[in-house]
């Protein structure tokens, strides 16, 4: 199910987008839009899908989308059945970076916020604590007005930028751009593993890419992703077949031959290593989900 497009207007004295919604159900299904999103789930339980991660959600779950993430939060089938007394409820903000690009963000201390919107193009779900502080100051932030609300946001980013508890959503392969403060170094990293993911891949070649011999390339690969080659090679091969999954009819042996998997049962058991569940299992769900959202 391909993405919808969606664009919304803020109020004529805001630069922001500021709404709190509260339906018997999450009506928007899978979307995008050019802003960064702020969403706090005040009331309700479901499925979420961002980019290409499927997670349950709750009440007090916060998250930050980048732009143009597909995303889709769907409550759970007792809030759609006819009749439910159940309701949702979610406070949500969007603004476009380049609000804050030409003034805010190249100023030194605004390089914590500038990292967290580059960190936001996989989709961020803040945890335990963090999650509780940020909720409270969404909900803060929602009972002021004008420049108070403005600057509770900019104090709302400084914090979840400077946060340690969450998780990203989407695999690194679905994310649209990968930026680092040593971004020509590593974009030709990348860009040759988004060119040869589906073939073998030798050390020595891609840290050559790098002009580095292949241990001192593994050593910074992990300082840069916090992860082993191998193990970044795997989360991006999978990354790609949960979208031949999701999107296409295509056999499940064919689609680990064009991730790069010679082997099917290796293709399996890394897949279920990542994800959690078989590549079957992964096309099931997610195509299941779809059908009750396209059932009148």
């Amino acid at each position: 199910m391909k993405p919808f497009y969606q664009k919304l207007a803020p109020a004529p004295e805001q630069s922001f987008i500021f709404y709190e919604e509260e339906l018997p159900h999450f009506i928007v299904p899978w979307h995008y839009h050019p802003e960064i999103e702020i969403l706090l789930v005040v009331k309700s339980t479901g499925t979420n899908y961002v980019g290409d991660s499927i997670n349950y959600f709750g009440a007090g779950d916060v998250y930050l989308i980048g732009d143009e993430l597909p995303h889709w939060w769907k409550s759970a089938n007792e809030y759609l059945q006819e009749g439910s007394n159940l309701n949702m409820k979610a406070q949500v903000i969007q603004f476009r970076k380049e609000l804050f690009e030409s003034q805010f963000l190249p100023l030194p201390e605004m390089a914590p916020v500038r990292q967290l919107i580059e960190r936001s193009q996989r989709g961020i779900r803040f945890l335990s604590e963090s999650r509780t502080k940020i909720g409270q100051m969404i909900q803060k932030i929602f009972r002021e007005e004008g420049l108070k609300r403005v600057a509770g946001l900019l104090l709302l980013l400084e914090m979840m930028a400077n946060e340690k508890e969450y998780e990203y959503l989407a695999s690194i392969s679905f994310s649209k751009k990968l930026n680092t403060a040593d971004f020509k170094r590593f974009n030709l990293i990348y860009e040759y593993i988004i060119r040869h993911f589906n073939e073998p891949i030798r050390l020595e070649d891609i840290a050559g890419k790098a002009n580095m011999v292949p241990t001192a390339f593994c050593r910074y690969f992990k300082k840069r992703t916090g992860k082993s080659f191998s193990a970044f090679l795997n989360e991006f091969r999978v990354g790609h077949a949960n979208r031949m999954l999701a999107e296409s009819r295509i056999k499940i042996s064919s689609i680990a031959q064009e991730c790069g998997y010679n082997n099917l049962s290796n293709f399996n058991e890394q897949f279920k290593k990542i994800m959690g569940i078989t590549p079957r299992e992964y096309r099931e769900r997610f195509n299941s989900y779809c059908r009750v959202f396209l059932t009148p």
